[in-house]
């Protein structure tokens, strides 16, 4: 989709199976697009090539931080939306908490566990 991440560089900081999905979380980004991401969480179905979700934090530029620092968007083939803007998307371990719950929403995983591989 042309609302995805276009990642050029990022350096994958852990890994997950969750249910028919391998998510695999992303930081230190480096993108083509205009969006400085923090994070990025790829939400991949199993035997597929492409995500089907992407969850990221991305950095907001400085005019647009009245509500905090980061973004959290969600984006798939149906929707590019910011969820909420908050400082603690900054922080990885929030991050990650987040985008598997929303994740487990958006995918139907409501019945199943992320497993860390990494």
């Amino acid at each position: 989709m042309s609302n995805f991440p276009k990642i050029q560089r990022a350096i994958p900081q852990r890994r997950y199976q969750y249910g028919d999905y391998g998510v695999t979380v992303l930081g230190e980004v480096d993108s083509a697009d205009a969006h400085d991401y923090q994070f990025v969480a790829a939400f991949v179905k199993d035997g597929e090539a492409q995500p089907r979700l992407f969850v990221v934090s991305e950095r907001l530029p400085p005019g647009q931080r009245d509500r905090g620092s980061h973004a959290l968007r969600v984006i798939n083939s149906a929707m590019d939306e910011i969820m909420d803007v908050d400082a603690r998307w900054a922080r990885q371990a929030d991050f990650v908490d987040q985008a598997l719950m929303l994740g487990s929403q958006l995918l139907g995983l409501e019945q199943d566990t992320p497993y860390p591989l990494i």
